[in-house]
């Protein structure tokens, strides 16, 4: 068996994807003449959860006896923080099973591998940290020189290549949804009006009561321009989305 995982950020990056991962682990496994039977697969998920329906199947199917043997493509995927890792080759070793590393191919588990298996998810763990301190930093960036801090964009903008623009047919709703509130409606009532017209969110399921909530809470972006992340504030006034549908009407 062998267990493979990639993060949302490394998704978007294309990088060490799913796909290489399982070539990696296939290629491990001929040369050790090792068949491997199942991919326990783990997509957008943290190294640092540890609640994973890939890896919580896995352990499952350890406990229950049918597995002996797991192949991983890398050390960094089982987890990039030392104590989940740590704990997970607890759990394995007490369970009988033995661990094999695609990429740490005289790694056997011994006390010497394992001193070394340490320094190496203490690498990983301080890489992990170094990766979103510089992502962190860049977005408060972003943010100081009025762009929108980047990941899914909020309810009103859409892409355009690198530049991000008003989307008409969103802030129409935007708007509409700011008018019903000032005229106290509840966001309960102001799902429901929005549902009987048609109106539905970006995925096409129905407003709730929530996702009005969630527009409402980002008023200081529509009314004002102001972009927050964390303690940084940016100003773009081509983001007063709200004030510029009144002033066209």
């Amino acid at each position: 068996m062998a267990y493979c995982r990639v993060s949302t950020l490394e998704q978007k990056k294309k990088g060490y994807g799913i796909d290489i991962q399982i070539r990696d682990v296939t290629l491990y496994a001929e040369r050790h003449g090792l068949l491997v039977e199942r991919f326990y697969k783990d997509e957008g998920e943290s190294g640092i959860k540890e609640d994973r329906k890939g890896l919580r199947s896995l352990l499952q199917d350890c406990r229950k006896g049918r597995i002996g043997l797991v192949i991983l493509p890398s050390l960094d995927r089982l987890s990039r923080e030392v104590r989940i890792a740590e704990n997970l080759f607890h759990e394995f070793k007490k369970l009988s099973v033995r661990v094999l590393i695609a990429d740490m191919p005289q790694y056997n588990g011994e006390r010497k591998d394992i001193l070394i298996r340490q320094i190496m998810e203490a690498i990983a763990e301080e890489t992990r940290r170094d990766i979103i301190d510089r992502l962190w930093k860049g977005r408060q960036e972003r943010v100081r020189k009025g762009l929108l801090p980047g990941g899914n964009l909020p309810y009103g903008f859409r892409r355009n290549g690198r530049d991000i623009l008003l989307n008409p047919q969103e802030v129409e709703i935007v708007k509409m949804i700011f008018d019903l509130a000032a005229a106290e409606s509840t966001g309960r009532e102001i799902a429901k009006g929005l549902n009987r017209c048609g109106y539905t969110l970006r995925n096409g399921k129905p407003w709730s009561q929530r996702q009005v909530c969630r527009i409402l809470h980002k008023g200081s972006l529509y009314r004002e321009g102001i972009i927050r992340y964390g303690e940084v504030r940016g100003f773009k006034k081509e983001f007063l989305m709200v004030r510029n549908l009144c002033e066209l009407a």
